[in-house]
């Protein structure tokens, strides 16, 4: 059920004396719910939500959180709330308590919707019950206690920087890690994404995760802490870690959750969160994206080849020339993550001697946007490489006479009795490159090997 269909069916089947409570709890007038119909709609109103949200203890309060995120659950939901006193009794011996106190606290409050559902097979009532809680209500709900600084913190990119030097030598970032850095086809790559801000939060979230030890719950709707915290930790404000604690133990029910101040610590140790001492006790939040920081003062030596070039200055911290023409030295102790993510997009990328080296790409820079060609680092490229500067006025001058086509099979035919066959069974859905090769939309495909079978030519595919 949805949760609009669950609201109508608790407005519709809820006996009355659950129904006034909830009337009462909310400060519903007769008039504004003088029929069950019109029940529904005052239900979602902002009406009293903020009081009744206000008299919930703090654990009540994240629950809520989780249940808003979850969506419909059953009664079992809130055992990580009010903790079961009959764990070896019947389903109903086990829950039947804490039913009791969910309609109590939360239902007769006007915050969670209950209503029956219909199961197969034999189940009992206690079953058959659905709680969730509307989406109106969510903007009610408190975020953790936080401190408001307007200090910016302390940032640590320590391990990420580890795990970009493992590409020329460098001794590995974390212990048992999963996911290996590497170049392919002349781009970066960690495990199987291409180095970029978002894979960089992806590995430093399983290198945490791993670290800890602590695998999601298999409770249903529980989460693991790492998850948790990232979740949690949506404020832009400080937070300690104790006040973290009550919150972990309801989204992680069910699971091996770490003590709040080391997993928060190591989270730091990832660069994945920011650290501020406030009163002498670590507080912490969401570290922030790392954005490119470009000076926008022109350089006075720059021609006007590129119009609107920027001078960055941080660039001639980390780009070195070669000896090797065409070719820049990338010091990956230095490179801002963003500009590495641009580079690895406009240049390709290979490892000589443990020493990273770019060298111009007409193949990115073709599959770049024009927005990505004006970016920036492309245009410094341009300025102070000369064949990244020759690419670029090649892959400009072509923009837009070449087309791509992602949809085409390309076919060796050399036989010219078979390729006439083709022709007539394809007609215009062929193209002829060559003497030799022709083109055909991934469709035709069936068409092709039924040509091929019947005229007894073996059928030979290359992969790319």
């Amino acid at each position: 059920m949805s949760i609009l269909q669950l609201l109508h069916s608790m407005c519709a089947e809820l006996p009355d004396a659950d129904l006034n409570a909830i009337r009462k709890a909310r400060g519903f007038s007769d008039k504004e719910t003088v029929s069950r119909t019109s029940y529904a709609s005052f239900y979602v109103s902002s009406i009293g939500v903020a009081e009744n949200i206000a008299a919930l203890t703090p654990e009540e309060t994240i629950t809520l959180r989780l249940l808003h995120e979850t969506g419909e659950v059953d009664i079992s939901f809130f055992e990580r709330l009010y903790p079961v006193s009959n764990q070896h009794g019947t389903y109903s011996q086990k829950y039947k308590p804490i039913f009791e106190t969910v309609k109590r606290n939360l239902v007769r409050r006007g915050l969670v919707i209950m209503a029956e559902i219909k199961m197969r097979g034999d189940t009992v009532q206690l079953e058959r019950w659905r709680f969730a809680m509307p989406a109106e209500f969510a903007p009610y709900l408190p975020l953790l206690t936080a401190v408001r600084d307007e200090k910016a913190g302390l940032e640590n990119e320590t391990s990420v920087r580890r795990k970009l030097l493992e590409l020329v030598g460098g001794s590995p970032a974390i212990s048992h890690d999963q996911m290996p850095i590497r170049i392919k086809h002349g781009s970066l790559y960690i495990k199987d994404f291409p180095f970029s801000l978002a894979t960089i939060a992806i590995w430093q979230t399983e290198a945490w995760r791993n670290a800890l030890g602590a695998p999601k719950p298999t409770v249903p709707a529980s989460i693991s802490p790492t998850e948790a915290v990232l979740k949690l930790l949506s404020s832009t404000d400080w937070t300690n870690p104790k006040t973290l604690e009550p919150a972990l133990k309801i989204y992680c029910f069910g699971g091996m959750i770490p003590p709040a101040e080391k997993l928060l610590k190591k989270g730091w140790d990832l660069g994945l969160l920011s650290r501020l001492d406030i009163d002498s006790v670590p507080h912490y939040r969401l570290a922030p994206v790392h954005l490119p920081i470009e000076p926008s003062t022109p350089d006075p030596a720059s021609s006007n080849k590129y119009p609107g070039t920027i001078y960055l200055a941080n660039r001639t911290k980390w780009a070195d020339t070669t000896s090797k023409p065409g070719s820049l030295i990338v010091d990956l102790r230095l490179i801002p993550f963003h500009d590495l993510t641009q580079l690895n997009s406009l240049a390709r990328l290979a490892i000589e001697n443990n020493v990273l080296l770019a060298s111009p790409s007409l193949v990115k820079l073709g599959q770049a946007s024009p927005a990505q060609r004006r970016a920036p680092l492309s245009r410094w490229l341009a300025e102070n490489i000369p064949s990244f500067g020759k690419a670029l006025e090649t892959v400009n001058a072509r923009w837009g006479k070449t087309l791509q086509h992602d949809n085409l099979l390309v076919a060796c035919v050399r036989d010219l009795s078979l390729r006439v066959q083709l022709e007539r069974e394809l007609k215009n859905n062929i193209v002829i490159l060559s003497e030799q090769y022709i083109a055909f939309p991934k469709e035709s495909r069936p068409n092709v090997e039924k040509v091929l079978k019947k005229t007894g030519f073996v059928i030979k595919t290359i992969k790319p």
